[in-house]
Formats: structure tokens, C-alpha cells, sequence
């Protein structure tokens, strides 16, 4: 009687173990950049929300924009009044969904708090000189803006005297 022994080899074996591992190295960059999508999001959208701010604050607009968190979910809201008629516009945006947290700094103090929900923090450009200014109401400025999730933070640095804004 011949007996058939049909089995894996040990090169066989190896091969298809080197396979799992590779797919499973992709599959966990992939989740892991998928988490972090939605902080670099967040970060963007309210970089494009102060450039049209600030766009819109240097011609016949007073504006300012208002962060604030509900049903966590981050929004920005842009405030604006015509000089003329002082007639009120304002623009909502959603830049951040679920999970996503946002921190910020004021004057530059190296401290970051987070934004909780039913608070919100002002930001407003100085009509004659493009600078971030003092919103009515509050003691200083927010110099950075922090956005996470999960291990993923990003930054937005904002330089109060000439009003750019860095991501970091």
C-alpha cells in the first residue's frame, strides 16, 4: 500500500505566513490613517473659513468668526455686518465630526484648554492692518488652534501681529 502524503512544505509555509503579515501591516496603516483623516480635516476647513475671513473683514464687512461645540460636532461661524445698513449675515460651516477635539491657546501662552460642548472661542481680524485683533468681549487673542483624534494632532498657529496662519 502506498500512502500519499500531500502536505505544505516549510518553503510553502513561509510564503503564505510572509503574505499575511504584509496584508496585515496594510490593513493597520490603512485604519490608522483613516483616524487621523478627519483631524487634518478640521484643521483645514478652519484654515479656509479665517482666509475667507479675513478676506471678508478687510473689505466692507465687520466680521468674526465663532468656533463652538454642540452635539460634538465642531462648528465655525462666520459673523458678518454690513457697515452701511448693519445688516447681519452669518455663514455656517461644520469642520469637525465626532471625536474629533479641538484645543486653543490664547496670547501665546503655551496653555491649550479644550473646547467643550456649548462654549465657543472668537476670532477677529483688525480691519486696517490684516492682524488678528480683540474680539468685543474678550481679555486677548487665540494664537493656536489644536485639532485630534486619536493620536493624530494637528496645529494651527496663528501669528497675531500680521494674522497668518500656519499648520503645523
Amino acid at each position: 500500500m502506498k500512502k500519499d502524503n500531500r502536505g505544505l512544505s516549510l518553503v510553502e509555509l513561509i510564503i503564505v505566513i510572509a503574505i499575511m503579515v504584509i496584508l496585515t501591516g496594510l490593513v493597520t496603516t490603512s485604519i490608522g490613517l483613516a483616524n487621523s483623516k478627519p483631524a487634518d480635516e478640521c484643521a483645514k476647513k478652519i484654515e479656509a473659513t479665517l482666509q475667507d475671513l479675513r478676506i471678508s473683514s478687510m473689505g466692507k464687512y465687520d466680521a468674526y468668526l465663532e468656533i463652538y461645540k454642540s452635539n460634538n460636532q465642531i462648528y465655525a461661524k462666520q459673523v458678518l455686518t454690513m457697515d452701511d445698513s448693519g445688516t447681519t449675515t452669518e455663514k455656517l460651516v461644520v469642520v469637525g465630526t465626532k471625536g474629533v477635539d479641538l484645543t486653543y491657546e490664547f496670547e501665546n501662552s503655551g496653555v491649550f484648554a479644550l473646547l467643550m460642548d456649548g462654549y465657543s472661542i472668537k476670532i477677529k481680524y483688525d480691519r486696517s492692518s490684516g492682524a488678528f485683533a480683540v474680539p468685543d468681549g474678550y481679555t486677548g487673542r487665540i494664537s493656536g488652534i489644536k485639532c485630534s483624534k486619536g493620536d493624530r494632532t494637528v496645529e494651527l498657529k496663528l501669528t497675531l501681529s500680521t494674522g497668518k496662519i500656519k499648520i503645523q
